[in-house]
């Protein structure tokens, strides 16, 4: 049986910008070749062919309603967090999936930040098994040249810059030691 893998995005952006990201609708994603060669890349049971019909979003009005409906899931534990001083937003759930076809709204709702991020090499996302102790990594986004790439070629931690993946660890780290004193031990 799989575990379910976290999700860490962090994103150089305006708080302006951030608000009018929140403020618009979901937006659809376009099957395009960046989809296709990610999808044929993963490693999957029963692996289907990825079409436009499966290509599908979250169903809320606008964004905030995707963070808030993932905030309001006590089980996901998420987490939206905004640094005025770095300009930073740190987005993520420290249990959010382990299935391909579940992740693609998200994948779509991260790439949908591309229009309003600031340009920086800082501005990526992961999907990956943080509190398993597997290097496998589901997904992996950069922003580059204006736009949102969903990487073909990273399948594993040893893959991604050792830099974000020490900062993605201590930042979930961090998370989970805030959250977990909130939670009821049985």
């Amino acid at each position: 049986m799989s575990e379910l893998s976290s999700l860490y995005c962090k994103i150089k952006i305006t708080k302006p910008q951030l608000e009018k990201f929140l403020n618009s609708p979901v937006e659809e994603p376009k099957l395009n070749e960046n989809w296709l060669n990610f999808w044929e890349s993963r490693k999957m049971y029963s692996k289907s062919v990825l079409t436009q019909e499966n290509l599908y979003t979250y169903k809320d009005h606008n964004n905030q309603g995707v963070i808030d409906g993932w905030i309001e899931y006590p089980q996901a534990m998420a987490f939206s967090d905004y640094d005025e001083t770095a300009e930073e937003w740190h987005w993520g759930m420290m249990f959010f999936s382990e299935n391909y076809v579940e992740m693609i709204p998200m994948f779509a709702f991260i790439i949908s930040l591309e229009k309003y991020v600031s340009e920086s090499a800082e501005n990526k996302a992961i999907v990956f098994p943080f509190f398993w102790g597997d290097d496998d990594v589901n997904a992996y986004v950069y922003f580059e040249n204006g736009k949102a790439v969903l990487s073909p070629k990273v399948q594993t931690l040893k893959d991604v810059d050792s830099n974000f993946v020490e900062q993605t660890k201590a930042f979930l780290n961090k998370k989970w030691n805030e959250m977990a004193k909130d939670m009821e031990m049985d």
